[in-house]
């Protein structure tokens, strides 16, 4: 769960707002596979934190730093850990896992999907030659260029461009103005936030009689299957061959992959994290925001990068690195911990140059 999504923790405001149905506690709790405690006719039909809940709503708490505000909420109900012993004054439901069952109540409230109606919307630009599989949608303004194939279920948002030969696998979502360029290729299950662009040319130039001349970059972009990309991202395509995105990866708003990067499968890059072009990173690498892989860079399986960490060169398997350039985290702190105490060695430093001034000074004096 993201940090301060936490539905106890004070200051989080807002709630999950439904589309006006409402659900009885005895049915959630089946649902939940909870024990409920209470009134299994009351109903909710939201979610909101235990301070700003109302008598509709349902929270939940996930750390029992904030026990006590269960006492206090004005929760219709509130979903706790089997071992929460505190009093309360609302419906209890005991779950093994409350992340787990918020999960499940985000989706049980979750509004219906802003996506478009199955079918051709006679405002999109589809090339007779596109190939589409049942229960497909396509939005208004959508161009589709020609050879194109869409899996079945697949949803292309309005303002989405697909360009010559592209294929999409079955269950895609690409959210609105979403580029797709030329020969590109999505597994099943792929999801795309808006704006983001997938198979743009490379950056790369090479300096002739003084001025920058593009190099041609002819590759494809491989996404694999149940990957999701954010916001505002882009996939460049590989100089030849392909950069390739591995199954299960999630990739977070703002993220540069530059041509010829490989991503192994279920590796989580958060925010303005880039990386430079054949660079590569093994299964279950967590790169932290503003992270950068330097060109050719091999990162092995499991590393996990913290925040704006340089990784300059190759990184082996399961190592927790931070800093620029990279080095464990143990070095790290390290090195930051002297930093502090830099004011109270130059003291000293000071301290003993005087000293060992005075002492010659006196040397000189009896001699």
């Amino acid at each position: 769960m993201e940090a301060g999504s936490t539905g106890c923790c004070p200051g989080v405001s807002g709630s999950a707002d439904v589309n006006g149905d409402q659900m009885k506690l005895s049915e959630l709790a089946k649902r939940l596979k909870a024990r409920l405690q209470g009134d299994g006719e009351v109903s909710v039909q939201r979610i909101a934190s235990l301070r700003e809940a109302g008598p509709n709503d349902i929270s939940f708490l996930s750390n029992v730093r904030y026990a006590r505000q269960v006492c206090q909420t004005k929760a219709a109900a509130v979903v706790v850990p089997e071992d929460f012993d505190e009093p309360a004054n609302t419906a209890i439901l005991f779950v093994a896992d409350v992340n787990e069952a918020l999960e499940q109540l985000l989706s049980v409230f979750a509004p219906p999907p802003d996506k478009p109606e199955v079918g051709v919307h006679p405002l999109a630009c589809v090339d007779p030659s596109v190939k589409l599989a049942k229960d497909v949608a396509v939005g208004a303004s959508a161009v589709i260029g020609p050879g194109v194939s869409l899996g079945e279920g697949s949803v292309i948002s309005a303002g989405c461009v697909i360009g010559r030969s592209v294929r999409i696998g079955k269950n895609c979502h690409l959210w609105p103005n979403v580029v797709i360029n030329q020969n590109c290729i999505l597994g099943n299950n792929v999801t795309i936030h808006a704006n983001s662009t997938i198979g743009m040319d490379g950056f790369g130039y090479r300096m002739v009689a003084g001025r920058h001349r593009k190099i041609p970059h002819i590759g494809i972009v491989v996404i694999e299957d149940d990957v999701e990309i954010g916001a505002n991202s882009c996939v460049d395509r590989a100089k030849f061959g392909r950069t390739v995105v591995g199954q299960g990866t999630k990739i977070d708003n703002l993220v540069q992959i530059a041509h010829n990067v490989r991503i192994g499968q279920n590796c989580i890059l958060v925010s303005q994290v880039g990386m430079a072009g054949s660079s590569e990173l093994g299964n279950y690498v967590i790169l932290g925001g503003q992270a950068g892989v330097g060109d050719h860079v091999k990162v092995g399986d499991g590393v996990m990068a913290g925040a704006r960490t340089g990784l300059v060169r190759d990184v082996e398997p399961g190592a927790k690195v931070m800093g620029f350039p990279a080095q464990s985290f143990r070095d790290f702190y390290r090195g930051i911990s002297l930093v502090r105490k830099l004011p109270e060695i130059v003291r000293e430093i000071k301290q003993l140059r005087k000293q060992i001034g005075n002492d010659a000074a006196e040397t000189k004096d009896h001699s």
